[in-house]
């Protein structure tokens, strides 16, 4: 059996308003011209909202990178080699994210299924979780759904399971998605499912067809760090 999808998920803060206008262009730059490497199957560059990213409003300091690879060692040989990469990370003052793998899934972004004839990894009851929710919002539905938004993520900063969170998108408005990281799969249903702050959400987005695209993905953290400074930023 091939081994599962290598997942990174890198995000960068920049410090000073050039630095900012800097990366706000090349977020432009990359809805333009895809990244492209070899062995990367899949990838986004995407703007963050303010506070943990659940706002209308922008989070001009800090970007994320989501990259799917054929294999960990084609992954690293792009971090290491490419010049694109050098540049953009170079620019940036401090990073953070995570290696993972995927566990399930399903829908599509862009209308790609990102895990289409993939070997998934099997995940422990002691393993990180992290999760990436991503959604088109349809306009005739942005209003509600952003309506709706502040009860859903209401007091996530309490939640003791929950490692990290932040709301990201390649679009203002209509093209959404969160990365976050739990403690364990067990955390995760908890929130998702049964607590009264998010089950409700789940429910909604049933009953108004807030989406006209969506995709959903489980994966097994392999490795996580936290902010650091970037040498020589």
């Amino acid at each position: 059996m091939a081994n599962p999808p290598f997942i990174t998920v890198r995000f960068f803060r920049w410090r000073g308003l050039k630095a900012q206008w800097w990366a706000f262009g090349a977020q432009g730059f990359a809805l333009r011209q895809p990244w492209s490497a070899e062995g990367l199957r899949f990838a986004k560059q995407l703007g963050s909202g303010a506070g943990g990213g659940f706002s209308v409003w922008p989070d001009f300091s800090t970007y994320a990178w989501f990259g799917v690879w054929d294999s960990e060692a084609q992954a690293s040989a792009f971090f290491a080699g490419d010049g694109r990469w050098a540049e953009w990370r170079a620019s940036a003052h401090e990073e953070w994210g995570w290696n993972a793998q995927p566990v399930r899934g399903h829908g599509s972004w862009g209308g790609l299924n990102v895990l289409e004839a993939a070997d998934l990894a099997a995940l422990g009851p002691d393993d990180e979780v992290a999760v990436l929710t991503r959604a088109r919002i349809k306009w005739s539905q942005a209003l509600r759904f952003w309506w709706n938004v502040p009860g859903a993520s209401r007091n996530l900063d309490r939640l003791s399971d929950l490692i990290y969170r932040k709301g990201v998108g390649e679009l203002p408005l209509v093209e959404q998605a969160t990365l976050s990281v739990w403690r364990s799969a067990e955390a995760l249903d908890a929130f998702a499912y049964r607590s009264r702050e998010h089950a409700p959400m789940v429910r909604k987005t049933r009953d108004f067809g807030w989406y006209s695209e969506e995709m959903f993905l489980r994966m097994k953290v392999l490795e996580r760090w936290e902010p650091r400074p970037i040498l020589g930023a």
